[in-house]
């Protein structure tokens, strides 16, 4: 039988009451799995056919399914390519709660490693992402998984609360609030969070929560919404401190609240609250920024279908597709802003990985449809022998690019980044 602290139970049996038996059995059983289809890339039905699995919809996020205990994504190209996002069921309802209008404002404010950041893009309409991770490391996973989602219009950014929301005052239609938290609903899957929890934790926690929505109001526009959610139980962590947020900040109303639990979902467990600013809601002007002339680029474009965004030459060579902004992107620490498209070296543009894994499917016309064995051995980094146009082009399994190769004289030379590949 698995072991919890003697206080974390005691507070559940006094919070759950006659459902608690129900919850304790649950806290025994093995985590559940679940994923969240990419729907920039695919749709349900489709991912499974190609996956070969029986897809049901979740009742937590209708984009959502369960998969079987052994399912593993690395087995199939389908996880390279972007066509889903392994997260858990529960974690998937609070986004699924949100409404958003047409080209939004959207800031995803602790977002690592990006489940909500990649559920939010997939809901929008047009519009920019702000989407920020406090911790470099984790910044940079955040980046990969938004790159490989096929994310365009995302801006990653490694900043405190703070300075960012300062900068954002104002500008949201949504501030999603993804809180630090004890992590209760970690436990079946995770011992460290066990091993962490105590009461003073989780009131270490509520404190830290307090200040991160202190700062998120700010960035939250008249008739926008504040979504914050937690993977914890506990009262302090989520209805105590909604109510301090709503007696500290009065303009705001609370719309929905949730609290999900192993016993009685698909998943580990989560709680959220959906928060109303009041006002009437108006539009933020997006402007897209003046593109940059860049000589190296513009002689490669020809072998992309059409982008649209505007394009910025950075001092080290770094060439971005920026969307359309609500405000400059000076004094924010910046990750990745909107597209990678490449590197300028001297009068030659190397394209990047982001750039072949872009929007649907690629932009480039360049491409090469693989086989299953032959997308699993380019994913572990191997050259091919293949005919195809000379030049870069994009690898692709079941319509959908895979990565980068560069092509001459019938053979693949792989441009997977060695980072991501797969263990021979």
């Amino acid at each position: 039988m698995r072991t919890y602290p003697d206080a974390f139970l005691t507070r559940m049996q006094a919070q759950l009451q006659a459902d608690y038996p129900a919850f304790f059995d649950a806290l025994q059983q093995r985590p559940k799995r679940a994923l969240r289809v990419n729907t920039l890339k695919t749709d349900m039905d489709a991912l499974g056919a190609l996956l070969s699995l029986s897809l049901t919809p979740l009742k937590e996020n209708p984009t959502g399914a369960a998969v079987p205990e052994e399912f593993n994504p690395n087995a199939t190209p389908l996880h390279a390519a972007g066509l889903f996002y392994m997260q858990e069921a529960c974690a998937q309802a609070p986004v699924a709660a949100l409404e958003l209008p047409d080209e939004p404002v959207v800031l995803d404010l602790c977002a690592a490693p990006g489940g909500k950041s990649a559920q939010l893009l997939s809901k929008m309409r047009g519009g920019v992402l702000f989407s920020n991770e406090i911790v470099p490391s984790r910044a940079n996973v955040l980046t990969g998984n938004l790159e490989r989602m096929g994310a365009t219009n995302a801006i990653v950014t490694c900043s405190e609360p703070h300075p960012l929301c300062e900068k954002l005052t104002g500008l949201c239609d949504a501030v999603v609030v993804d809180a630090p938290c004890a992590g209760e609903a970690m436990f079946r899957k995770d011992e460290t969070a066990v091993a962490e929890w105590s009461p003073e934790h989780v009131e270490a926690c509520a404190v830290r929560q307090r200040a991160i929505l202190d700062d998120a109001v700010r960035a939250v526009k008249p008739g926008g919404q504040l979504l914050y959610a937690t993977c914890s139980f506990s009262p302090q962590e989520n209805e105590q401190t909604v109510d301090w947020l709503l007696e500290r900040h009065p303009d705001f109303s609370c719309k929905k609240t949730k609290r999900l639990y192993p016993h009685t979902s698909a998943g580990e467990g989560q709680f959220f609250a959906l928060l109303v600013r009041e006002g009437e809601r108006t539009p933020t002007v997006l402007r897209p920024e003046k593109s940059d002339r860049v000589p190296a680029f513009e002689a490669f474009r020809s072998c992309l279908a059409p982008l649209d965004g505007s394009i910025r030459l950075l001092k080290d060579g770094r060439v971005l597709l920026l969307p359309p902004l609500p405000i400059a992107l000076d004094g924010v620490r910046i990750v990745r802003a909107g597209l990678l498209l490449g590197e300028c070296k001297g009068s030659r543009f190397e394209p990047a990985h982001a750039l072949a894994t872009a929007g649907r499917s690629t932009p480039f016309q360049n491409r090469v449809v693989l086989t299953f064995e032959e997308a699993m051995r380019y994913l572990k980094g191997e050259t091919l022998q293949k005919d195809a146009q000379k030049g870069y082009g994009a690898a692709t399994y079941a319509g959908h690019a895979l990565g980068l190769f560069k092509a001459s004289d019938g053979v693949l030379k792989n441009h997977y980044p060695k980072g991501l590949r797969l263990l021979k």
